[in-house]
């Protein structure tokens, strides 16, 4: 197995699961009817992190493999 490979599967495995979370917070805060401030905030850090997960993935797989054996 590559030496940066587990590294890198742990963190897009960590990374579905927290997208995976964030999913469904999301879900349950549309299926309201009404949103106080906090449900409003919420829902704006929720996107926020959404936004730094998908930049975070752009850098993972954009990243070469150094550890490749070709």
């Amino acid at each position: 197995m590559l030496e940066g490979m587990p590294l890198t599967s742990e963190r897009l495995a960590n990374l579905r699961r927290e997208i995976t979370d964030l999913r469904s917070l999301n879900a349950s805060f549309f299926e309201k009817k009404k949103h106080t401030q906090v449900d409003q905030s919420a829902a704006q850090g929720r996107a926020q992190r959404l936004l730094e997960i998908k930049e975070e993935l752009n850098v993972l797989l954009s990243k070469p493999d150094t550890a490749a054996w070709w």
